[in-house]
């Protein structure tokens, strides 16, 4: 590996963080919420506040790894000065600090301020749920990572050194597609993020993201050169 400004080894320790987030918030999470708390399908804050329980807070928890991966992941890329990879990187990490900052207030909002506000703002707690998918939540939810997709289109050119680093960047560059795709819908299709178009969407995403990541792990793998 060139040693240029970047630290594969770090390249590596942010995938591994972004898939763990990925694995925990999704399958495992999901499973456990719905298997011992589940929440039934939105209708109205008084159903929402019967069925709540904290253990459907733990998607939230976990997701705070995937935001916090990627910046990390941006900010380890190996770059060349003479191909402009700073300044891509730049960008990368000023779209990814966005990100960070909209998603990691609605999971502060979901974790500890709806707990909070259950009994004493109901109707707060409507308007904030991602139970609700017309909520705060979910808008600050998919334009983060929506603006996320844009920082992955930007860092996609740094992985240009081998032919699995160059597949890295198509799927990076399809992600932000993906990303900025589910965020444009929200205001024209209301409601759709928990539709079934919508969960379909949102697995195709986890599993893109999963499979960017993998390969990520196996390019900047300890000890390959």
């Amino acid at each position: 590996m060139d040693p240029n400004t970047g630290q594969p080894r770090h390249v590596w320790i942010a995938a591994a963080v972004i898939l763990t987030g990925i694995v925990l918030s999704g399958p495992v999470a999901v499973t456990l919420v719905e298997v011992l708390a589940p929440q039934p399908k939105w209708q109205g804050i008084a159903t929402f506040i019967e069925h709540y329980s904290w253990l459907q807070t733990l998607p939230y928890a976990f997701g705070f790894l995937i935001a916090g991966g990627f910046i990390l992941l941006f900010a380890s890329v190996p770059v060349e000065e003479k191909q402009g990879g700073h300044n891509l990187r730049r960008m990368a990490l000023g779209f990814a600090a966005v990100s960070a900052a909209l998603i990691y207030f609605n999971y502060v909002l979901q974790l500890a301020f709806i707990p909070l506000s259950l009994q004493e703002s109901p109707s707060i707690v409507a308007v904030m749920t991602m139970a609700n998918p017309n909520s705060l939540g979910w808008a600050l939810e998919m334009f983060g990572y929506a603006v996320l997709g844009i920082g992955t289109a930007f860092i996609a050119p740094l992985f240009h050194r081998s032919k699995r680093q160059r597949m890295i960047g198509r799927l990076l560059v399809l992600n932000c597609l993906v990303s900025v795709l589910g965020a444009a819908l929200m205001p024209f299709v209301p409601g759709w993020v928990l539709s079934p178009a919508g969960m379909v969407l949102g697995a195709a995403w986890n599993l893109l993201v999963v499979a960017i990541m993998v390969l990520i792990l196996l390019e900047f793998r300890v000890g390959r050169r």
